[in-house]
């Protein structure tokens, strides 16, 4: 359920709050309204037949029917009394007049006695009871009383709804005031998450809102400034770093191509003498086009360091692949006392790679894992497959690698062979990398080094 707005929760706060004050002051006042109403008409009520039972003394003393008629007929005439009965004390009815339908009745009863004997009492303190003459019964209807306090009631219901909607309506643009400055910084801060610092924050009607707004945009202000300046350092570090690396660049290919040329120089200032002879001379050129061969590979390195082309993705077997590289390897190393063991799935692995960039990064790891090791010692290649990933694990059990070496094992330039540029292990993370691959290493006891590439590949 989605969470409810500021300004939503704070109308919907007023709206209960207006039901329930609207409410309760209804229905007490209703209540009391109703109470004093009943009372006062039960009282008039209660007057009403007094008054009968007071005009009736006379009537009863000298039996006068018509007297007693007039009397009752003239009291029907009052609104809601709809029969009059008069007795006497011994409860025969004298006068009965008016009906009574199939509606609420109340009926209110006063006796009738003798005025005399009252004044006496009252006057001389006479301890004799009033004579009791009779009794009269003025019977009325609530439904007037009632249809009124039912208008009343629903007037009550009309003016709290109505207190309530005014009252939700002026809170409702009380809220949009406070509301609107609060959805514009939302606003401005999603364009400032998409990096557009340039906006601002309009200032609210209220003074919170206004102060909110300008603190707001001051501090675009400031990360406005404080990205510049982030920039034009960040600039200065990688002119810095281009510089350092352009420093160690050169460094590297001084140092590489001075031995080569050095090897070369000699040579030729020995070709120079005459007295050399042709065994010599052929020594020397050979001397000299072997170290041609390593100036054309230290720049081809370079090249291919600093400028890669494009991987030219085609769908290859990866395991074949692995297998091909092996055997040509093979006829190399094994020569020199260094074996290559292979456990490859024979289940083509299909995947969408550039089989010569990813040839020369495997070529590198293998190459690599057979100078580390002593005649007598082995390297293993293994692949296998999980899911979606092709693994393949580089172990050699030669003198392996300490901490400094591992953490800078992909570095440009960094090496610890007497000869060599120290791009090899950095070039195959570039082509592990252009592939979606992962490369890591760790170490292989009890002595070694694995290497493990991982890449995606088609499901079979």
């Amino acid at each position: 359920m989605k969470a409810l707005t500021f300004q939503q929760r704070l109308l919907l706060g007023v709206l209960l709050l207006l039901t329930a004050t609207t409410t309760t002051l209804g229905f007490v006042g209703a209540h009391l309204g109703e109470s004093f109403l009943r009372t006062r008409f039960e009282d008039r009520m209660a007057f009403l037949a007094r008054y009968l039972a007071l005009n009736s003394e006379v009537g009863i003393l000298i039996d006068d029917q018509k007297m007693l008629r007039r009397l009752a007929r003239n009291l029907l005439s009052e609104k809601d009394v709809v029969k009059v009965i008069i007795k006497d004390v011994h409860g025969k009815t004298l006068v009965e007049e008016g009906s009574v339908s199939h509606i609420p009745i109340k009926e209110a009863v006063a006796e009738v006695r003798l005025r005399q004997q009252e004044e006496n009492q009252a006057f001389l303190g006479s301890s004799v009871q009033n004579q009791l003459l009779g009794r009269v019964y003025v019977v009325y209807t609530t439904s007037g009383i009632n249809e009124l306090l039912a208008r009343m009631r629903s007037r009550y219901a009309v003016a709290t709804l109505v207190l309530a909607a005014v009252g939700l309506l002026a809170f409702f643009f009380f809220s949009r005031s406070l509301a609107a400055p609060l959805k514009a910084i939302v606003k401005a801060s999603r364009k400032v998450a998409g990096g557009d610092l340039n906006t601002r924050v309009e200032r609210g009607s209220l003074p919170e809102t206004s102060e909110l707004a300008d603190a707001f945009n001051h501090m675009l202000i400031s990360l406005a400034e404080s990205r510049k300046r982030l920039e034009e350092t960040y600039q200065e570090m990688i002119r810095q770093k281009a510089l350092a690396e352009i420093g160690h660049f050169a460094l590297t290919v001084a140092h590489e191509v001075k031995n080569p040329l050095g090897i070369i120089k000699g040579a030729l200032d020995i070709l120079k003498k005459k007295e050399v002879d042709d065994t010599v001379k052929s020594t020397m050129i050979e001397y000299v086009e072997d170290e041609i061969r390593r100036l054309n590979r230290i720049v081809q390195d370079f090249l291919d360091f600093s400028k890669p082309r494009r991987p030219q993705f085609e769908k290859i077997d990866l395991n074949a692949m692995v297998r091909d590289l092996i055997q040509k390897l093979r006829l190399e190393w094994e020569a020199r006392g260094i074996a290559i063991d292979a456990d490859i799935a024979e289940k083509e692995c299909l995947s969408q790679a550039d089989p010569d960039m990813l040839s020369q990064a495997l070529l590198n790891i293998i190459k690599n894992a057979c100078e580390a090791c002593d005649v007598g010692e082995h390297v293993l290649v293994r692949t296998r497959k999980s899911q979606k990933k092709w693994v393949v694990e580089i172990r050699d059990t030669g003198k392996g690698m300490d901490q400094e070496t591992k953490e800078k094992a992909f570095d440009p330039f960094f090496t610890t062979k007497a000869q060599g540029t120290g791009l090899g292990l950095a070039y195959v993370e570039r082509v592990i990398e252009a592939h979606k691959g992962k490369i890591s290493l760790r170490e292989n006891h009890p002595k070694g080094t694995i290497f493990e590439i991982e890449l995606q590949v088609e499901l079979a």
